[in-house]
């Protein structure tokens, strides 16, 4: 203890005080240098470009368990609903007309880009948006959201049983409220893009935008 004191470092009844995180490794939170990159002005995430239409109001993305204001976004309105949603018209037919074996792939694939050189990144966007310890969403709480996204990319190859004949909708909207985690995105996501649907996100809050935009981004 006084060896630990000696060199500046917290008491153990102190760190169960607070419950405070250790220094992540490497000494950067890949999460806030994430939005650094992007001057901690996002946008509306639409067919691959960051859409900031001028003269909106700003609505702040908040950490979770503090409230502090880690970035912006432009709050959308009905407009932006309509590009969104033309895009994924657009995108809808090429989507379906995939084969459930070639969606599949393009699933397994975006699974192994947020496991791989991405996943610190998005474990920590999603302790910032949630507030759960970063060794939580680096851990267990991205490999059951790579699950979710991989079980419906296995089932896509394989054919789902009593499905044949299966002729997908089209546009579906998935509509996120709150302290939006990953696995609530993937969970419902992966089935809809598995079947042949193509989505368009909404989120609701100001907390659940970070995981949501850095997904689309990736």
């Amino acid at each position: 203890m006084a060896a630990l004191a000696a060199v500046g470092a917290p008491s153990v009844p102190k760190i169960f005080a607070t419950m405070e995180e250790g220094p992540i490794l490497g000494g950067i939170n890949p999460g806030e240098a994430w939005l650094e990159s992007h001057g901690r002005s996002l946008g509306h995430f639409v067919c691959g470009t960051w859409l900031k239409p001028p003269g909106r109001t700003s609505m702040g993305c908040q950490e979770a368990t503090t409230g502090r204001t880690v970035a912006v976004v432009p709050k959308g309105d009905s407009s932006d609903l309509a590009v969104a949603v033309a895009a994924a018209a657009a995108a809808a037919e090429a989507w379906a007309g995939l084969g459930g074996p070639q969606r599949g792939q393009c699933l397994t694939r975006l699974a192994a880009t947020l496991e791989g050189d991405h996943r610190r990144t998005m474990g920590a966007l999603l302790a910032l948006a949630g507030g759960r310890p970063l060794c939580r969403t680096l851990g267990a709480d991205l490999d059951l959201g790579l699950r979710l996204l991989r079980a419906p990319a296995v089932g896509a190859q394989l054919g789902p049983p009593g499905l044949e004949g299966w002729t997908p909708l089209g546009v579906v909207a998935v509509v996120l409220e709150g302290p939006c985690s990953l696995l609530a995105l993937l969970w419902k996501l992966g089935p809809l893009l598995a079947m042949g649907e193509w989505s368009r996100g909404d989120n609701w809050g100001p907390w659940g935008q970070l995981g949501t935009l850095g997904t689309a981004e990736y």
